[in-house]
């Protein structure tokens, strides 16, 4: 018999489980195949191996991942037999189980097993360490293309009930091509949107009100307009928010951390849950961090978005997200038809007698545009 030719540099001899993930695909490796380092080292286990360790995960604790700071998580211990949240400042194990494969590792909001590490009492102003061993699937997710990396999802926050997409009324003025955009993405990640007009007081709010009625009557999204500054409109997001897991996004300077301090009013700082070092402003997010609400739910706060590229739709797919679309898609020319250039579209005719909004329209060229053929 012929012998194994030793492992070429920078592959490692190392049993691998009888299924992988390579490059986002599974395929069947030999128990005695050599497999080069970096697969060891960057792609998570994935569920046909969660089974083979579930035995090693019962072993762990199970918390929420409720804020990320640079390579560093921050988990509340799950325990339904005490008051009280119990923190934890982790790092991923380096045989890290995931049930997400080709997906972002970790997000704030997924379910996770860690270990605690032995180690004497930490400081007042910092937790106790662990190590995360494991990652439950996803029931939702806020996802978007991540930035300066074409082809790869990452996760914003997971298992929450609603994106709440923030705008301002001005300063900044709302973006509505940027919505269009979010509400994609809410329906890929299983998410009930909610659009929140901030800083009203700023214009007539009859205009916004006149100008989003595209969404709020005809699409179905419900449109609160809001001031953090005249307290307008406030108890109609409390009430949107109670006793639901949901995440503030949106661009800078529209006003998200300044309405959930209105919201959590003083136990925003009064918490003490998060170590110092990490707080740089009540004014400035920097981090994705999750609230509980004093009246029953919780709200993830997250950093300004500049680029919210669509993730897992393609030009093919992409006007089945436009439900506007949907009365007149079924009765054009061709079967393909793409609503941009073909004759006999009934999306343009519909846009061009008022039954479809124009901006709608113009946004879904936008993107469409935007997409690799």
């Amino acid at each position: 018999m012929a012998k194994r030719s030793a492992p070429r540099r920078g592959e490692s001899t190392a049993r691998r489980a009888k299924k992988t993930w390579v490059k986002g695909e599974r395929r069947d490796v030999r128990d005695d195949e050599a497999v080069p380092l970096h697969a060891v080292a960057m792609k998570p286990r994935s569920r046909d191996i969660v089974r083979h360790n579930e035995e090693d995960a019962l072993e762990g604790m199970k918390g929420r991942v409720v804020a990320s700071f640079a390579r560093n998580w921050i988990v509340e211990h799950i325990r339904e037999d005490r008051e009280g949240a119990e923190f934890y400042e982790c790092t991923p194990s380096r045989s890290i189980v995931s049930n997400n494969p080709s997906s972002s590792l970790l997000a704030v909001g997924d379910t996770v097993v860690f270990q605690p590490l032995e180690q004497d009492e930490p400081p007042a102003d910092r937790y106790r360490q662990g190590v995360i061993l494991a990652v439950e699937e996803r029931t939702t997710k806020l996802a978007r293309e991540a930035a300066g990396r074409v082809g790869s999802e990452q996760v914003i926050v997971s298992n929450v009930d609603q994106v709440v997409m923030i705008m301002a009324a001005a300063d900044p003025f709302y973006n509505k091509r940027l919505l269009d955009r979010y509400l994609i993405e809410a329906e890929l990640g299983r998410l009930e949107p909610v659009i929140c007009i901030n800083k009203i007081e700023l214009m007539d709010p009859d205009f916004v009100a006149e100008d989003m009625a595209v969404y709020g009557e005809h699409l179905g999204v419900p449109v609160l307009l809001v001031s953090a500054k005249t307290g307008q409109g406030m108890d109609e997001l409390a009430a949107v928010l109670a006793d639901k897991t949901s995440v503030f996004s949106g661009p800078s300077g529209v006003g998200k951390s300044t309405l959930l301090n209105m919201l959590i009013g003083n136990e925003i700082q009064a918490t003490g849950e998060f170590s110092k070092k990490y707080q740089t402003g009540v004014h400035t997010t920097t981090f994705t961090r999750l609230f509980r609400l004093p009246h029953g739910g919780y709200v993830a706060d997250t950093p300004g978005i500049r680029e919210f590229g669509i993730w897992n739709v393609d030009r093919a797919n992409l006007s089945f997200y436009f439900h506007d679309f949907d009365e007149f898609r079924h009765d054009c020319r061709f079967p393909m038809c793409t609503h941009t250039h073909e004759p006999g579209c009934a999306v343009k005719e519909a846009v061009e007698e008022g039954a479809i909004d124009p901006q709608r329209y113009e946004s879904y060229c936008n993107i469409f545009g935007s997409m690799n053929e």
